[in-house]
């Protein structure tokens, strides 16, 4: 690569040249970095470039590095039959996000579903009381897909890894296999891996800042990093810090999020339950007139008052991020390396729901009681929202986490290494609620003809502070707290040379133990909360051998290289028993520049701890009505269910790889995964009567009597409720959802995920790259249980999405680069709707514009890099999805599959010395 090249790549390229000096295993490899800056932005498949190579600068010994690749516990080599895209550090810098977590959403595999800070509606958001973010390869569900630091676990909350707990400026490169990959790594990696590899290859410092905001300045997030590395002939060290703030964006600043959807020719979802509320008396309403309601001349028969009950709400929360790493490595002799690398992270959040709403009982005997005209009943209904009386229930909380992981690396006989490691690391969950509305109390002083102690249910103000505390006093407290201890030992080698190569082995033992401590749950406020701990340790033995068959010293035509490989791996849990899984691949290379490839194995994934542990409580949820109609009233269980089993699934997939030339490339794989076994919860699925049929025979949903019977039996059992209860009366009760974790649901997933990339020199000075990257189902086929029917959920709502794209444009000139990145969802059903709507694609693009001052050199001893991001160029809205605004997100558009913020700009500063 010449120089000019290097240079068009700005800082990264300055400081590959820097960290070149390097001797250390588990490194960065230099040659990928530099293919991946001149590729300067897309995503590149590392199946060409995750080799052995060496650097000679100066004084450093000239010496092979050899590095681990993900779906691979081979040193060196590259997984057989897997693809494996990265992100290199350039794409990082690059990107529109500033933290991990959403610079991995803008991969193609990844799906929005379940576990996001903007929707809690899907699979594994019930339980995401914190606000995190994870990550969703192909829709499989949040919990199916792995995430490793460097190919090792982490410390997790016992649900999903946020990615997020390591700064982006602290990362090397992410690498991503969309594969089956249990036998490798064993529970959760059933869709597939994310490994985040920290930086060692740092020799200097670099510093970054970037503010941004949406147009209306409804919305802002800044951030500031700092990272100090140093190198030396025989090991680094290097620390790496980043502080976020985004702000929250309420739903009151986005027009689509609406009730009232007419103008976008959808229904109308109001409902009667206002600040100014509806009397119902004998089946006749009454709207409560401006200024409130005294006397009942004011009444008129017919009459009702209609709102946005979502009033106020967050469509995603404020949140605050401060994440560290470290990483150190010393050769300490010839055949001794020692090294570790932790973390840091503390998130806090403040959610702002929407105001209290409900219908309550009006008896006769309130002091503030206003009887309509010709009503003789001792009482009467009335839907009201408590905002203005009740102050908001505001949710606070925060995530703690933190881990580190000291590694020894032994250099036995010929190329035979032991590789041992420790890991422990802690997490802090704390969810907090302290504005929820006792039943008891509320009832109480609804009927008290006291004015002193009575409600005051028509919002005139003249309900007494100490009445308002006294009704407003139950609090909602959701700790978890983990610890993770892993062991792990392992050896590798070659066995023996064969013409085609090396016969390879890898086999080792891991140890993992967890602890959790949960509890908490409501009460009045102050009460103290108690906390139950749940203990698993797993133990895992596995092994991997790669067979070149063909290779450099016996390749014909036709085969120029041919590799097989197989995995093995035992994993033996103490609370739900032990589980095998394999793993075959294949990669053949016919002709130079083309291959094929192709796998074969099983994944599985083991229940949650808190799936299986904790106590019940009862949410008061409002339901889609199937029909379109006015919200329906459901007490949903939530909680653990002790009878859970392990998730299991069978994938394969084939492909290919084939380089063109030496500035084209493409790629493309099909794949299949049969999941089986699935755990599935409906805890915060508010659309869930939508599709009540597919729930007969599996008391997910019971109605009538027996779902009144079973409520209160739970609740005489002592399970906590969350809500009030219709009018105050459990005769009323007549919705029942089960929303505990069970196995229940089956699913067979298959499309094709593809990648193009192009790089040409226009001129000497003008360097033009292409990228273009998508996944494309094919199939999507669910049944909610074993016996229900299979249906095709292919490109519905909530569902994985037929089509993602993302495209990119980027020229550099001198000290200039400008990029232009296209994001593409395609459009699909909105089965929730009645009759069914079509949801239009969506298309927002992207520009950034980068200049060096200075170009390579710099100013102050190293290079300063001045950015200008224009996001949603042309403020594309969230195509209009037919959604009642809910509490767990959407509402006029679909959270899961567009942005709501709409047009920002960015300015950022990196420099590095």
């Amino acid at each position: 690569m010449s120089k000019s090249m290097i240079m068009a790549c700005g800082i990264r390229a300055t400081m590959i040249l820097k960290e070149g000096v390097m001797k250390v295993r588990g490194t960065v490899n230099l040659r990928a970095s530099l293919m991946a800056c001149t590729a300067i932005f897309g995503a590149v498949s590392t199946g060409a470039y995750a080799q052995e190579s060496s650097v000679n600068d100066g004084g450093a010994a000239d010496d092979s590095e050899v590095i681990v690749v993900t779906g691979s516990r081979i040193r060196g080599a590259q997984p057989v039959g897997s693809n494996v895209s990265t992100l290199g550090r350039q794409q990082i810098e690059d990107s529109a996000s500033v933290t991990v977590d959403r610079i991995l959403q803008e991969l193609p595999q990844v799906f929005d579903l379940g576990v996001s800070e903007n929707s809690r509606a899907q699979s594994g958001g019930a339980g995401n009381i914190v606000y995190n973010n994870s990550v969703n390869l192909r829709g499989l569900g949040p919990s199916s897909t792995l995430v490793l630091l460097d190919g090792h676990r982490v410390a997790n909350n016992g649900r999903a890894t946020n990615p997020s707990v390591i700064p982006s400026l602290g990362v090397e490169r992410i690498e991503v296999i969309a594969d089956g990959a249990s036998a490798i790594y064993g529970s959760d990696a059933v869709a597939g891996v994310i490994n985040i590899i920290p930086r060692r290859s740092l020799d200097g410092v670099e510093m970054s800042a970037r503010y941004g905001t949406s147009d209306d300045g409804a919305f802002e997030e800044w951030r500031a990093g700092l990272a100090v590395g140093q190198t030396w002939a025989t090991g680094q060290v290097m620390v790496a810090y980043d502080h976020v703030y985004r702000s929250n964006l309420s739903g009151d600043d986005r027009d689509f999020f609406a009730a009232d959807q007419r103008p976008y020719g959808g229904p109308d979802f109001r409902s009667m339950q206002c600040s100014r509320g509806t009397i119902i008396a004998d089946g006749t309403t009454y709207a409560i007139p401006n200024g409130g309601l005294t006397s009942a001349d004011q009444l008129v028969a017919g009459t009702a008052n209609l709102c946005n009950e979502q009033l106020g709400q967050d469509l995603f929360p404020e949140q605050e991020y401060d994440a560290a790493n470290a990483t150190f490595t010393q050769e300490v002799t010839d055949w001794l390396t020692i090294s570790a690398d932790g973390f840091y992270s503390m998130r806090k959040f403040v959610r702002q729901p929407s105001f209290e709403s409900t219908t309550i009982t009006v008896p006769s005997t309130n002091a503030f009681f206003v009887r309509p005209p010709g009503f003789t009943g001792d009482s009467y209904e009335l839907a009201t929202n408590f905002v203005g009386v009740f102050p908001r229930n505001t949710q606070t909380g925060s995530a703690e986490t933190w881990g580190i992981t000291p590694k020894v690396e032994v250099e036995l006989f010929s190329d035979w290494e032991f590789t041992a490691l420790y890991n422990y690391g802690r997490t802090y969950d704390d969810s907090y609620q302290y504005g929820g509305i006792s039943n008891s109390a509320l009832n109480a002083a609804l009927a008290s003809s006291d004015p002193a102690t009575a409600l005051d249910p028509y919002s005139l103000g003249r309900t007494s502070p100490a009445t308002i505390a006294g009704i407003q006093n139950q609090q909602f407290i959701a700790p978890t707290y983990t610890r993770f201890t892993g062991y792990e030992a392992h050896l590798s080698g070659t066995l023996v040379e064969l013409p085609g190569g090396a016969l390879q082995l890898a086999t080792g033992y891991e140890g993992q133990e967890f602890s959790a401590m949960g509890g908490g749950g409501f009460g009045v406020v102050g009460t103290p909360f108690t906390l139950s701990g749940y203990d698993r340790r797993v133990d895992s033995f596995y092994g991997e051998v790669i067979i070149p068959v063909f290779g450099a010293g016996n390749a014909t035509p036709g085969f120029e290289r041919l590799t097989l490989s197989a995995a093995l791996r035992y994993d033996e849990y103490s609370d739900v028993g032990g589980t095998t899984n394999p793993k075959f691949g294949l990669t053949w290379e016919p002709v130079d520049g083309f291959t094929l490839r192709g796998s074969y194995g099983t994944s599985f994934r083991a229940p949650e701890l808190n799936q299986v542990n904790g106590s019940n409580n009862f949410f008061v949820q409002n339901y889609v009505a199937p029909d379109g109609g006015a919200p329906v009233i459901g007490f949903t269980l939530a909680g653990p269910n002790a009878g859970l089993k392990p998730e299991e699934a069978t994938s394969w997939s084939i492909g290919g790889d084939w380089e063109a030339t030496a500035d084209l490339r493409f790629s493309a794989t099909y794949f299949s995964v049969d999941y089986t076994n699935k755990i599935a919860g409906y805890l915060s699925n508010l659309q869930l009567l939508t599709r009540e049929d597919e729930f007969a025979g599996t008391d997910i949903i019971i109605r009538g009597t027996e779902a009144r019977d079973l409520v209160l039996d739970y609740l005489d059992a002592g399970a906590g409720l969350f809500g009030v209860i219709p009018g105050g009366d459990p005769e009323n009760i007549n919705l029942f959802v089960d929303g505990r974790p069970s196995n229940l649901g089956t699913s067979q997933t298959e499309g094709i995920d593809f990648q193009a990339t192009y790089e040409t020199r226009l001129s000497n000075e003008d360097q033009l790259a292409f990228n273009l990257s998508g996944t494309y189902l094919t199939k999507f086929d669910t049944a909610v249980t074993p016996s229900a029917p299979v249906l095709d959920r292919l490109n519905y709502i909530f569902e994985p999405l037929r089509f993602k794209a993302r495209a990119t444009v980027a020229w550099a000139r001198d000290d200039l680069r400008v990029r232009a990145v296209v994001h593409h969802v395609g459009g699909y059903t909105n089965d929730i709707a009645t009759p069914e709507q079509q949801v239009d694609s969506y298309t927002p693009i992207d520009l950034g514009f980068t200049y060096f001052v200075n170009g390579e050199d710099g100013v102050l001893g190293g290079p300063l890099a001045i950015g200008l991001e224009v996001f949603n160029v042309f403020d594309i809205d969230p195509p209009y999805a037919q959604l009642a605004p809910n509490g767990n997100g959407s509402g006029g558009y679909d959270a899961t599959a567009s942005d709501p913020i709409g047009r920002r700009f960015a300015v950022s500063l990196r420099k590095s010395f």
